[in-house]
């Protein structure tokens, strides 16, 4: 009876603690996914303070400490957790994603390999093996592999893949295309052809209808009808004309300032529109959309550090909108931050996005290749 109760004292102990290491787990897992790395940690050592040998709770802690910057002990756990499970390629996955991270490109390429020979099959590890070799100047045999292998990764991966396509294209920028000459009017490009004929034609019909009853309410009010006219069918010199000419019978100035705002970076001047824009009020600059489109004309202006709070702001209204991120990745490409750079970009790849990834991939071999 004695050696009874023994026993089922032991197997609730261990049942115990395996429903708290899970619970531990859990919890550390939720506080990772919301970015808080410090306290992840913490949580996946409770785990390991049950388990020590637990290699999936120390191969999610080094990514923890990698998302705290604490490469060195990141480092150090990938490697503790593919020695605890030697037949799993996943530690050595998170070994090389530390490493690429961290730059440490080819100690990166050796943890691929090793992951590769435990999983040959496995196409994101060929991805990011591909990834790294263009890294390390290998370019046209790491983008046959990522070519072949990237529509099987996610996220974290085409974050990446941007970020050091970006950087390279920033390098290159006299030969390079930006983003929106890739992309069609429909997946966020712009759309710079004039108006088309029909388009024309009710804008014509509108003017005979409706510009005389417009200038009997007077000359201010014709001439914002007139602007509103050119900007529908893309003439954007004759609104900005207009605007100027409402502005000095005494419209709205503020009004007139974001209308000025918008036709000029329509008209291709961010210069001047974020001239313009800077004579709104900051609560009205720091308003999402008006945030999208001054940071927009700043980033142009190539003002980059002062583009960088703009396009933050308008990121976390939009957040199904993959432009203010993009854009807010590419300023920390040219400010010569690349961790942040990808942390932004790995956020424009978890939005709806037109293929970023595979576009500036494709962008980086041409400019590569001098084609």
């Amino acid at each position: 009876m004695h050696c009874a109760l023994q026993n089922l004292s032991g197997m609730g102990w261990s049942i115990g603690s395996w429903w708290r290491a899970d619970r531990e787990y859990a919890q550390a897992f939720r506080l990772l996914r919301a970015g808080r790395p410090g306290e992840a940690v913490k949580a996946f050592d409770r785990v390991l303070g049950l388990f020590p040998k637990h290699a999936r709770a120390q191969a999610q802690r080094a990514l923890a400490l990698a998302a705290a910057d604490r490469t060195g002990e990141a480092v150090r756990a990938a490697r503790q957790a593919a020695e605890l499970d030697p037949k799993n390629h996943t530690p050595r996955l998170f070994l090389g994603q530390i490493q690429y991270d961290a730059g440490a490109y080819e100690e990166a390429r050796k943890a691929f390999i090793a992951a590769a020979k435990l999983d040959p099959e496995n196409h994101l590890i060929q991805a990011y093996l591909g990834l790294t070799m263009m890294a390390l100047g290998r370019v046209t045999e790491g983008a046959d592999l990522l070519r072949k292998h990237l529509a099987y990764g996610y996220e974290q991966l085409e974050g990446r893949v941007i970020a050091l396509a970006e950087q390279y294209l920033w390098e290159h920028r006299d030969r390079t295309r930006p983003l929106e000459d890739q992309l069609t009017p429909d997946e966020g490009g712009r759309d710079t052809a004039p108006a088309g004929l029909w388009l024309r034609v009710a804008s014509a019909i509108r003017t005979i209808l409706l510009y005389p009853w417009a200038r009997l309410r007077g000359r201010k009010r014709g001439w914002l009808f007139r602007a509103t006219e050119a900007m529908s069918v893309s003439e954007f010199q004759r609104a900005i004309a207009a605007l100027k000419e409402a502005e000095a019978t005494g419209a709205d100035s503020e009004g007139i300032a974001l209308s000025l705002g918008q036709a000029y970076y329509e008209a291709r001047q961010p210069g001047a529109a974020a001239e313009h824009l800077a004579r709104v009020p900051e609560e009205v600059r720091r308003e999402p959309e008006v945030a999208a489109l001054y940071g927009a004309a700043l980033f142009e202006s190539g003002r980059y550090e002062e583009a960088r709070d703009y396009l933050a702001i308008a990121a976390e209204r939009f957040r199904q909108e993959f432009v203010p991120t993009y854009y807010r990745g590419v300023c920390e490409v040219a400010l010569g931050r690349p961790r942040e750079a990808t942390d932004w970009f790995i956020k424009t790849a978890h939005r709806l996005n037109p293929h970023v990834a595979e576009k500036r991939l494709a962008e980086m071999i041409r400019v590569y290749e001098g084609k």
